[in-house]
């Protein structure tokens, strides 16, 4: 079982009642979606990516870029679906692969910020159960550099692994990634399931995606 390491900005964070969450800006597309049962995938980076069902996929941002000392992981999405899009730059929200209002609101309806030519479009939904936001006892995201690390990795080659020119490309895991999954399952004292937190948008009008300003995936 194989994944990638993706390294995106930093996430917006926020407190609802005793839960605090980490997600990315409402300003456009917010991807990948964690507002959502089964986490969502579409944009950021895919065309870097050869993804397959079975592969765990740890979303990343670091302390600073490219130069980071730090990967603190905001996301572990193990895909459970490819689903191809019957056209590649369009989807109505009665499409079957739309999960819900607020899911094409915040992240499907965004197509015609990445325009295909040739490629065909899917989206990637992650397993339910397998797939969390891990938190440490202070609700602080972890950091997998020391992990890392102890697997024989240099903070240079996991620099340069994450760069393309100025910008962040995937790194792929190989069998690493299965390890990685299990340390994280293990020490992460706080794990956000996507049910719950479809729950917390369905009560925070707030987190809606209104703006149609373009974004950045760095």
């Amino acid at each position: 079982m194989s994944g990638y390491l993706i390294y995106h900005p930093s996430r917006v964070v926020s407190d609802f009642e005793t839960t605090r969450v980490y997600y990315d800006n409402t300003n456009g597309n917010q991807d990948p979606y964690v507002w959502n049962p089964k986490f969502l995938h579409t944009y950021c980076h895919i065309t870097q990516m050869s993804p397959q069902v079975g592969n765990i996929n740890f979303w990343v941002s670091g302390d600073t870029f490219p130069n980071f000392n730090n990967l603190y992981c905001d996301l572990v999405f193990v895909v459970a679906e490819k689903l191809y899009w019957e056209n590649s730059n369009t989807i109505e929200i009665s499409d079957s692969i739309v999960d819900t209002d607020e899911a094409y609101n915040d992240h499907y309806r965004w197509f015609w910020q990445h325009h295909y030519q040739r490629r065909r479009r899917f989206t990637l939904k992650a397993n339910p159960e397998s797939s969390f936001q891990p938190q440490n006892i202070s609700q602080e995201l972890i950091d997998i550099v020391p992990f890392l690390l102890e697997q024989g990795f240099t903070l240079i080659q996991l620099r340069q692994n994450l760069r393309s020119g100025f910008n962040s490309k995937p790194m792929g895991l190989g069998l690493i990634a299965i390890k990685l999954y299990s340390w994280l399952n293990q020490y992460a004292n706080i794990k956000l399931y996507g049910d719950e937190l479809q729950k917390i948008r369905k009560k925070n009008t707030i987190l809606a995606s209104l703006s149609e300003a373009g974004k950045n995936c760095l």
